[in-house]
């Protein structure tokens, strides 16, 4: 089966109308500091959507869009008469967006009905939004939908030059589920500087024991804790967070055989600094699961900079494990791997999974700040509760870290493509894949079943065939979704027919020799202290990964008549224009270094 990326909707029906014009006006000078002000004025006014008989005074299906009311009207508000739970806005997924779905299906002629969505295209009549409109409309959404501020890549789309601050993209808190429908985990509000880069690790406690129903408390198993504690099933997860995140890694600790006081969050041998993050009492001490941290802050115990919680001080030893760089730490149980601003997870009937009632969440969080303004990254994490009828199947994760650092060295100015296979167990049925590089990392395809198994090297090479999947944005990569009746089945005893193959093409400045790793923009002292101690930790586990920046006798010239030439840090052998600081890149951790992880979702329906 080949599959097709599928965008992830629910149901829903929305019986808001667009109404435009068909004037051509002449672009005006911007007069508005923001992208939202924009919006306004370049599409809402523009296309007259505010008109009178449109969504004006008389406003139809009650959607107001002038300009003192249309952002409070927008965002994370319930289309009406049947529309489900999409949103007018939902920050950060112009796919959960029915303002923004309605307004592309004029453009592209693309189905509304096949997506849930009744009612009809926008805006009526002759007019349809430009490229351009668009464009806008989705920079605003994927970046957080924010009222106030210039949302970084959107003024590219203004008819106008949109001027003003470039500000962090911070979204609106996550409303929790209702007490018998789920429950929500909330990280608290670490700080990324501008311009700055981060990974940090820290861990929340949380006991819902007095507040999940009795009836939807079933025993653990062994990976959660074992059967004499509590566990809660569930089959959905929503994951939101601010879009500076590249990634969030959610998991729950599980205490292993014979370290039962480390289920003690006040056990100070093994749980350390317990503080709250964000708000206004950051950096207080507090206790663990308490709510005395105040309103968006959450008790913490201190973050770390580090990767995958590797060498993690403030927590027990086995949470920093190397393991849990390859995704296989057995105290470490994952919940979601979330590349994306907002993440949605909804199981097929019958597939579950499990979290313990009373525990510990662990947070990887990995952010990059592009804009001038210190900022903070938040996460807020909803699990609905699963059924006990429903319980049948259990949801298991794809984590192929095996060959992360499999690239090899790629000199400045050259690019290489590396292959590995994956085998999913016999009768398997695929729920979603996707795939994670670094900033290097242009091209990532995969090829489905059958294939050969094969591990990288000269003789693991790309298929000839059209690939199944494909992404190109390492900072946005393609997830591929899958739903009852067309899921992906797997029940050949064959490996063949099990196995995917998978390749990446790094391009470190080939292409554009502006985007060659350089000495002069490695990242700051603190990462680059950790990355130089988890350098002789990945050593002595037998991984080889690259430092900060580069030697002087590994780089060659950047810019000049002689760019490429070796310089040996000699800025005077590059010529007039250019300097000794392009640097060779390879597999590391920071977004300078590059990786190759194959990730997603199954579970095994066994005859």
């Amino acid at each position: 089966m080949k599959p097709v990326r599928v965008l992830f909707l629910a149901i829903s029906t929305l019986a808001v109308a667009g109404c435009g014009t068909n004037t051509d006006e002449d672009a005006q000078k911007c007069d508005v500091n923001s992208t939202f002000a924009q919006i306004q004025e370049q599409v809402f006014e523009a296309r007259g959507c505010t008109e009178s008989n449109c969504h004006g005074d008389s406003p139809q299906s009650g959607l107001d869009l002038r300009a003192d009311v249309a952002y409070e009207n927008l965002i994370n508000v319930v289309g009406v008469a049947g529309s489900g739970d999409l949103k007018l806005v939902s920050p950060l997924e112009e796919e959960l967006s029915v303002l923004y779905l309605k307004v592309r299906a004029k453009a592209d002629g693309s189905s509304l009905s096949a997506q849930g969505i009744g009612g009809g295209a926008m805006p009526v009549g002759g007019d349809v939004l430009s490229d351009d409109d668009l464009g806008l409309l989705r920079a605003w959404i994927r970046g957080g939908a924010p009222e106030t501020g210039i949302v970084k890549g959107s003024e590219e789309f203004a008819t106008c030059a949109l001027e003003g601050e470039i500000v962090p993209n911070k979204i609106q808190p996550l409303a929790p589920p209702a007490a018998d429908e789920g429950v929500q985990f909330y990280s608290g509000a670490w700080p990324v500087p501008a311009q700055g880069e981060g990974e940090v690790c820290f861990v929340s406690y949380y006991d819902y024991s007095d507040s999940i129903p009795e009836g939807l408390k079933v025993p653990c198993k062994d990976a959660q804790g074992g059967p004499d504690r509590d566990c809660f099933a569930y089959n959905e997860i929503l994951l939101a967070q601010d879009p500076q995140s590249h990634h969030s890694i959610v998991e729950f600790y599980v205490p292993p055989q014979g370290k039962e006081a480390q289920w003690d969050p006040t056990n100070g041998a093994e749980w350390k600094n317990w503080v709250c993050l964000g708000g206004e009492s950051d950096g207080a001490s507090c206790t663990p699961g308490s709510d005395e941290c105040g309103d968006r802050s959450q008790c913490v115990t201190a973050p770390i900079t580090t990767v995958a919680c590797i060498i993690y001080g403030n927590g027990p030893d086995e949470l920093g494990t190397p393991l849990g760089l390859f995704g296989i730490a057995q105290e470490r149980q994952n919940i979601a791997t979330a590349q994306e601003a907002t993440f949605r997870e909804r199981y097929p009937t019958d597939v579950y999974s499990l979290i313990p009632v009373q525990g510990f969440i662990v947070w990887d969080s990995h952010a990059f700040n592009l804009t001038e303004s210190d900022t903070t990254v938040e996460q807020w994490m909803n699990v609905e509760f699963a059924a006990p009828e429903a319980q049948v199947y259990e949801r298991r994760q794809i984590f192929d870290a095996g060959d992360i650092f499999s690239m090899g060295m790629i000199e400045a100015f050259t690019s290489n493509e590396v292959c590995t296979s994956y085998t999913i167990p016999q009768h398997a049925r695929l729920l979603t894949l996707s795939t994670h590089t670094h900033r290097y990392g242009k091209r990532f395809r995969v090829w489905y079943p059958p294939n050969d198994s094969c591990a990288p090297g000269p003789d693991c090479l790309p298929e000839e065939r059209d690939p199944d999947y494909i992404s190109r944005d390492y900072a946005d990569p393609l997830y591929q979704r899958f739903f009852e009746p067309d899921l992906p089945v797997y029940d050949s005893p064959d490996p063949r027919e099990r196995t995917f193959k998978y390749c990446s093409l790094w391009d470190n400045g080939e292409t554009n020799p502006e985007e060659v790793r350089r000495e002069s923009t490695k990242p700051d002292a603190e990462t680059c202290d950790f990355v130089a101690a988890f350098r002789g930790f990945a050593a002595g586990a037998g991984f080889e990964v690259f430092a900060c920046g580069c030697a002087p006798e590994e780089r060659s010239c950047f810019g000049g008549p002689n760019q490429g030439m070796a310089c040996n840090g000699d800025d005077s052998l590059c010529g007039d224009g250019g300097i000794c600081d392009a640097c060779p890149t390879g597999g590391g951790v920071t977004t300078e270094e590059d990786m190759f992880i194959l990730l997603g979702s199954y579970f095994v329906q066994a005859p």
